[in-house]
């Protein structure tokens, strides 16, 4: 039997590791549990448990501080790190301490099965002897001398948001080998993986979009298959940004529309209001004057100003039809204060004047 030894500070997590994974019928043996590090290491000493799983953030003594004595009193045990902190600052230093996975809560029992079992042949394997090294693609990797300098930790977000198409591939080309021989570790290639995807869904913010990206690239499946190795890790990029970036577009999209119907809406209430420009319908929507009268231009097919002038000529279309108000009334109803700039206005756009317009309203 492969011993096992759980450290959890919350409790709800820790029994419900405990309890529901049938320990022997996976060949495992549950020896003991901890809520900290400082009460698991004298109970570690007595058990000498061959895995180790261990929260990284607990008080009194954490995960790290607990695995790192771990190591160094029995170099021989496998240390599984579970962490609910996106930060790879914990998954590096859990790497120079020698932990063989990084995964993040909250973790199915599915996945810790998983993982359990993968492990245990090789702790079979050398139960009686001290590894230093973690075995990847047939390497044998000396995690002393792993460095983590080559990953840019934003840079995969950054991508998401200010990337093109067009440059996917030369981006992800680029990516990997800035990180070179370090995604020789299986632990490192999980967690950019993980960063990737995490990344990913901090983006999104429909549920429907989270939910989707989660079913196509977030499975436990989908990760078993692309940490294989580097070729299955660079497709899995691959396409997670083109996703992503398709999935930008729809939302801009969205927010363009959004963006549109609340500058149409604001001009429908307020066209009668002589002040109302590109400025003040710019600040309403909250964006700046050029970058509005870009979008709106792109969204609408006509600048501002011709659909605020639309919008005005069209009602004053309206009143010169179906009442008798006199036209400088009609024009300051609309927003006009002048008169003749008014009927400017109508000319240009109507291709007629108000008074001709009125006369000939049977016609039309």
């Amino acid at each position: 039997m492969v011993k096992v030894f759980l450290v959890e500070d919350e409790k709800f997590v820790r029994e419900g590791i405990k309890n529901e994974i049938d320990w022997n019928s996976y060949g495992f043996d549950f020896v003991g549990e901890a809520a900290d590090g400082e009460l698991a290491l004298p109970l570690i000493e007595i058990s000498k448990p061959d895995i180790l799983i261990t929260d990284i953030k607990m008080p009194f003594m954490d995960g790290l501080e607990l695995g790192r004595i771990v190591k160094e009193r029995f170099p021989e045990t496998v240390i599984i790190f579970l962490s609910g902190y996106d930060d790879f600052d914990y998954a590096q230093k859990a790497i120079h301490i020698g932990a063989s996975e990084y995964l993040l809560k909250p973790v199915s029992k599915e996945k810790l099965i998983s993982v359990l079992k993968k492990i245990k042949p090789i702790v079979e394997s050398k139960r009686h002897s001290i590894f230093r090294n973690i075995k990847a693609d047939n390497i044998e990797f000396n995690i002393k001398k792993f460095y983590t300098s080559g990953f840019d930790k934003g840079s995969f977000k950054e991508f998401i948001i200010n990337g093109k198409s067009q440059n996917i591939e030369s981006y992800v080309e680029e990516y990997i080998d800035n990180m070179n021989g370090q995604l020789k570790s299986l632990i490192f290639r999980q967690y950019v993986i993980m960063d990737a995807f995490i990344e990913s869904e901090k983006f999104l913010s429909n549920v429907d979009d989270k939910e989707d990206l989660g079913n196509k690239f977030g499975s436990m499946e989908v990760f078993d298959e692309v940490v294989a190795d580097i070729h299955t890790m660079k497709q899995y990029f691959l396409k997670l940004l083109k996703y992503m970036i398709d999935k930008r577009g729809q939302i801009t999209g969205r927010q363009y529309s959004f963006l549109l119907k609340k500058a149409k809406d604001f001009v429908e209430k307020n066209y009668m209001e002589p002040e109302i420009s590109l400025n003040s319908v710019a600040e309403y929507i909250g964006l700046s004057p050029t970058y509005f009268s870009t979008v709106f231009k792109q969204e609408a097919g006509m600048n501002f100003i011709d659909y605020l002038t639309k919008t005005r000529i069209d009602e004053a279309k309206r009143l010169l039809r179906s009442t008798d108000k006199r036209i400088s009334d009609i024009a300051l109803e609309v927003g006009y204060r002048d008169q003749h700039y008014f009927s400017s206005a109508f000319k240009k756009y109507q291709g007629d004047t108000p008074k001709s317009y009125r006369e000939n309203k049977n016609e039309e």
